[in-house]
């Protein structure tokens, strides 16, 4: 019996060491600061550790959700541990995962200090600035529709993920300040779907989306995907993940056609 006693100690000792020992999900992002005005922000930056000297490789912008916001400078990249564990293989590219205070959305001061955070990175890590792509979940895949926007010709693809191009009445709610008069002007036409899709029809754009969601609803990716294809986007692709909700992240990116097809995107600079 003591001797049972004894190996049920060892073993949990072992499983705790294991745990200590194994990395964390932030773990496998640098921390760097950028600053906007009076404002520093902190933001994380994975970089494979396969990269060779001198590599330049392609450099993805993940916008989170509203479940992230804060000053943690670690909630915006939970998760992105398990996605990276189990499929080491695919995320060969830099990732840039800044972070939006209490409080607001990805407008303003929140989209000039994502932007920033991925232009420090791209200079600080030789990232391939032809092949940058911006991704979003939730709050941050209306992000990807409005930064797109205000940033034309930045992303060589999109992947909003569970989100719209109209802001949903808790996210107006929450905003602060008010989204600029460009993205107003599309929000606020009477057709915003065909108002987006014409910006963006020559972009690639890849959506994703839980027919079970019940925060922000599949019509709103199935309507901006018909009006983008409509416009004339021949390299707009869709997904929607039949009986899943809003969580859909790790879905999105066990999809090994998306990382197939990222690394076809390439803007001509």
């Amino acid at each position: 019996m003591r001797k049972f006693f004894t190996l049920i100690i060892v073993l949990i000792i072992g499983a705790v060491m294991a745990g200590c020992d194994g990395k964390r999900h932030e773990d496998f992002f640098d921390t760097r600061q950028v600053t906007i005005g009076s404002n520093t922000y902190n933001y994380r930056v994975f970089v494979p550790k396969s990269r060779q000297p001198g590599e330049k490789l392609p450099v993805m912008l993940y916008l989170h959700g509203s479940g992230a916001r804060g000053e943690s400078n670690e909630a915006q990249v939970k998760g992105f541990n398990d996605y990276i564990n189990e499929n080491p293989e695919r995320f060969t590219f830099i990732i840039v995962a800044p972070q939006c205070r209490p409080g607001t959305v990805w407008t303003g001061e929140m989209i000039e200090q994502a932007a920033a955070a991925l232009d420090q990175s791209i200079a600080e890590f030789n990232g391939d600035d032809s092949r940058v792509y911006l991704s979003g979940y939730s709050m941050g895949g209306y992000g990807v529709w409005h930064m797109e926007v205000l940033y034309p010709n930045k992303f060589a693809a999109l992947v909003p993920i569970a989100g719209s191009v109209k802001p949903s009445s808790t996210l107006v709610r929450d905003e602060i300040p008010p989204p600029p008069p460009k993205i107003s002007a599309l929000t606020d036409s009477a057709d915003p779907y065909k108002a987006f899709a014409e910006e963006l029809k020559q972009k690639p754009i890849w959506v994703f989306h839980g027919v079970r969601d019940d925060a922000v609803s599949v019509e709103e990716s199935r309507k901006i995907v018909a009006a983008l294809k409509a416009a004339g986007n021949i390299n707009v692709n869709y997904t929607e993940f039949e009986n899943m909700g809003h969580n859909i992240v790790g879905a999105a990116f066990n999809e090994l056609e998306l990382f197939e097809w990222l690394g076809k995107q390439k803007l001509n600079k």
